[in-house]
């Protein structure tokens, strides 16, 4: 018996293995995305003492996740970022297989987890060194310590769970300010489980009071700037089909599994509920028709569909062997859905890896060919990148967006400003403000020295780089 009981938490232990060596074994799989520079310089310079120009602008508190990536940097480069994710990203899959023993059992537990860890999403997310899985890490958190709360009898450590929940929910808001929305369905599943005066006392109250301390002291605490930046991620938006499409394929698989898992007959209810939880993410991407990081965010949903999912997973087990009642024919038949949804996930990770632009090959010519104290103009809003990976080879040189060169159009169009470099990329970084806009000043001074092909899981984008005459 003791022997049947290690099984389940063996095979957790395979999940988590699994997740590690995956990631850790392809932390190379792109260059340093914009926001990862962005994060880690925040965090170096909060970390020296210096002034944060950057930190009045984060959707996030600059104080948690870019502080920890900048002590990963320090230790390993940005690898060290990205296992900080890593770590973020073992733990909320630890989370999840928790919450979902307590509330379907053990075997359904680690069948979530492997559901979770086998998502595109998550081995992504556990490899970029952003704010998204150290947020996502504090809702799971909270999520399980609330579960618990349920499954205790002490009136002292149900109290304690409550309290411990509302907390890490608090702090998965202030990491990631998109994260305020999962807080009404949480706050409705305390009441629901524990009534009125424990919801109000010990969830609702620490929230507000960590709410007001936070923005009462917290130096960069949400305000008008940031409300200014959510203001322009709003306003980029598609039609609604488009994003019901955009939203849906990281989460269409597990949706369907999730909807089966409400058929079930002995946890369909608790199937219903999981799929509630998730529900608030994909709601608020639907009614504003944001698309800004829709596939990053539906981690937040994957949380709680996860589990509902395990639950559908098993009930179509035993539908496909009905007639027998061998234990072997459903878990032969689990293990097969369980195959699909991994190779489902493995073509959605390969395709996030790439949904960046890949600009090794622009920091390798500037490796080769910069010079210390160099003035590089560029039509994005990617100068951190470069910035974060050549600062040490040439700490005096500038990285500026073409809007901010003084240029002149009499007696003929030339920039005022010296300029060393112009790099140019359309379709990505620097789409909102493309280069034929300053065309006729670059083609006076300088010349195309390199020229790169990008490839993208979605395409392909043209990189030049311009270098002075």
């Amino acid at each position: 018996m003791k022997h049947v009981m290690m099984r389940p938490r063996s095979l957790f232990l395979l999940v988590l293995l699994y997740g590690l060596l995956v990631t850790v074994f392809d932390l190379d799989y792109n260059s340093v995305f914009i926001d990862e520079a962005y994060h880690i310089t925040m965090g170096r310079e909060l970390l020296r003492g210096d002034p944060c120009p950057g930190c009045p602008f984060a959707t996030g508190s600059p104080r948690i996740h870019p502080t920890l990536a900048a002590i990963g940097d320090i230790a390993g480069g940005i690898h060290g970022a990205r296992i900080v994710s890593l770590v973020f990203g073992l733990g909320l899959t630890a989370a999840v297989y928790l919450a979902s023993t307590l509330l379907l059992g053990e075997a359904l537990g680690v069948l979530a987890a492997a559901l979770f860890i086998f998502t595109g999403q998550t081995l992504y997310l556990s490899k970029l060194a952003t704010y998204d899985m150290t947020a996502a890490f504090f809702l799971g958190a909270s999520f399980c310590m609330l579960v618990l709360s349920t499954r205790v009898a002490s009136e002292r450590h149900r109290v304690f769970a409550i309290v411990f929940g509302s907390i890490a929910l608090f702090i998965a808001a202030a990491t990631k300010y998109l994260l305020p929305v999962f807080m009404p369905a949480l706050g409705l599943y305390v009441l629901f489980s524990h009534g009125w005066r424990r919801t109000i006392l010990y969830c609702v109250l620490p929230i507000a009071a960590l709410g007001a301390l936070y923005v009462a002291f917290e130096q960069f605490a949400p305000g008008v700037i940031v409300r200014g930046q959510i203001e322009t991620y709003r306003v980029i938006t598609v039609p609604l089909k488009t994003i019901f499409e955009w939203a849906f394929r990281w989460i269409a698989f597990v949706l369907l599994l999730a909807v089966f898992g409400v058929f079930h007959e002995k946890h369909g209810k608790k199937a219903a509920m999981l799929i509630a939880l998730g529900s608030p993410i994909i709601l608020l991407h639907l009614v504003t028709r944001a698309e800004q990081s829709v596939n990053k965010n539906m981690i937040f949903a994957l949380i709680f569909l996860v589990p509902a999912a395990a639950i559908g997973v098993d009930h179509m087990a035993r539908i496909f062997s009905s007639g027998t009642r061998s234990r072997a024919v459903r878990v032969f038949f689990a293990a097969a859905i369980v195959t699909i949804y991994w190779a489902y996930g493995v073509f959605n990770l390969k395709w996030l890896e790439r949904q960046y632009p890949d600009v090794t090959p622009i920091i390798e010519f500037f490796d080769e060919n910069g010079f210390d104290g160099m003035v590089v103009a560029m039509n994005g809003w990617d100068g951190v990148i470069y910035e974060y990976t050549l600062a040490d080879r040439f700490p005096r040189a500038k990285w500026i967006n073409l809007r901010d060169v003084d240029a002149a159009d009499y007696p003929e169009p030339a920039f005022v400003e010296h300029v060393d470099f112009v790099v140019c990329e359309d379709l990505f970084y620097g789409k909102i403000t493309p280069c034929e806009q300053w065309q006729e000043y670059i083609d006076r001074d300088f010349a195309l020295v390199r020229n790169f092909t990008i490839e993208h899981s979605w395409g392909f984008t043209d990189a030049t780089i311009y270098g002075r005459r």
